[in-house]
């Protein structure tokens, strides 16, 4: 009586026989690719339609904690990698409960519908002595070897990055905290103290609004950069902003040695969009042309309605370097020392990726500079 096929609660439990696996992996070995994927730095294996490894190279073999690669040759990716479920079902790894919501395994499910799948995968392993979580960012993509249908993988281990991002939640978290209890104390201050105090409370209270604001640059930057911000569109008036932008950027105009206005000429608007990014793109540029302008000299802020565009734009009489019309935008690039050059790619990420906006400029020792938010409506 032949033997029953185990039972699973996600994928087949059904496995090629050995000599199959065997004859499929040494076709694997003697072609050309394989000498290509076994010097590649990241964890390459390739399994079959019934999901059982039939080629893995050395790093996929090191991340597995063996020695050798015929080791892996048949099992299954969480049994290689000693997923803590692997056993829980007769059928192994891809059958149980746990394995439905596996980054893996829906990867490898998307690859066998004829797609390339890229998937997060945590992994929770286990010896006689200790507990290792894995993080893996999983890639397969569907291909066929002398006939057979197979998946290529590509297993990228990113604990580190997780956990960086997981230090960057608390670290902006905890800052956010302590920069409002410092308001707190602030405010009881105020209250207590007399009116001849009151210059110096206004000057403390501004600069603790610019260390909130600075945090919460770096934490909105972080955010889009890593496409994990979150749009919030409200309806925006485009004299307020400025008005507001022109009088918050005093605070950058040290000793008021430059003048900054808004441009009596600007257009009155009422359009749809994310204020904070806005204020954050529009702060950056008046910082710049502010740093740029000469004692003296008038930066001015303005705002045009053009053809189906809102265009947000600051300039000043300085004139660019030609290196920098042509590295402006480079992420990292500066003209003011190490640890500058996130400025002005900070202000086309936020422009193109949160707005479906645009950052542009124009540069010449005519004109000045001024730089553009473009911003459709």
């Amino acid at each position: 009586m032949p033997d029953e096929t185990p039972s699973t609660f996600f994928l087949p439990a059904e496995r090629l026989d050995p000599q199959s696996i065997e004859r499929i992996s040494r076709k694997i070995a003697r072609s050309p690719s394989a000498v290509t994927l076994s010097l590649m730095p990241m964890a390459i294996l390739i399994i079959n339609d019934t999901r059982q490894i039939v080629y893995a190279n050395a790093r996929f073999v090191s991340l597995a904690n063996m020695t050798d690669e015929n080791e892996v040759i048949g099992l299954r990716i969480g049994e290689a990698l000693g997923c803590e479920h692997a056993d829980d079902m007769p059928g192994g790894c891809g059958t149980t409960r746990f394995c439905q919501y596996c980054g893996a395994a829906q990867a490898i499910v998307k690859s066998l519908g004829g797609d390339r799948g890229t998937q997060e995968c945590s992994i929770n392993r286990t010896t006689s002595t200790t507990l290792e979580a894995l993080n893996l960012q999983v890639w397969a993509a569907p291909m066929v070897i002398e006939g057979h249908q197979l998946i290529i993988n590509s297993i990228l281990d990113i604990a580190h990055e997780k956990a960086l991002r997981g230090f960057e939640r608390i670290f902006f978290h905890d800052i956010i905290n302590a920069v409002t209890g410092i308001k707190g104390i602030h405010d009881i201050m105020a209250l207590d103290l007399p009116a001849d105090y009151t210059a110096e409370l206004d000057l403390l209270r501004r600069a603790i609004d610019d260390i909130q604001d600075i945090v919460e640059t770096q934490r909105d930057f972080l955010a889009v950069e890593t496409r994990e911000y979150r749009e919030s569109f409200s309806w925006i008036q485009t004299h307020e902003v400025l008005t507001y932008l022109a009088a918050y950027c005093q605070a950058f105009n040290h000793s008021g040695k430059r003048r900054l206005v808004v441009a009596p000429e600007t257009a009155a608007r009422t359009f749809f969009s994310d204020a904070r990014i806005i204020n954050r793109i529009m702060v950056n540029m008046i910082k710049n042309a502010l740093e740029a302008a000469a004692p003296g000299e008038c930066v001015t802020v303005g705002c045009d309605a053009i053809e189906g565009t809102i265009v947000f734009w600051v300039h000043n009489p300085a004139a660019l370097s030609e290196e920098t019309r042509m590295r402006i935008f480079e992420k990292g690039y500066s003209t003011k020392g190490e640890g500058r050059g996130f400025g002005t790619y900070s202000m086309r990420l936020f422009a193109r990726q949160c707005l479906g906006a645009d950052v542009t400029f124009t540069s010449s020792g005519n004109t000045g500079t001024r730089f553009e938010l473009v911003v459709p409506v």
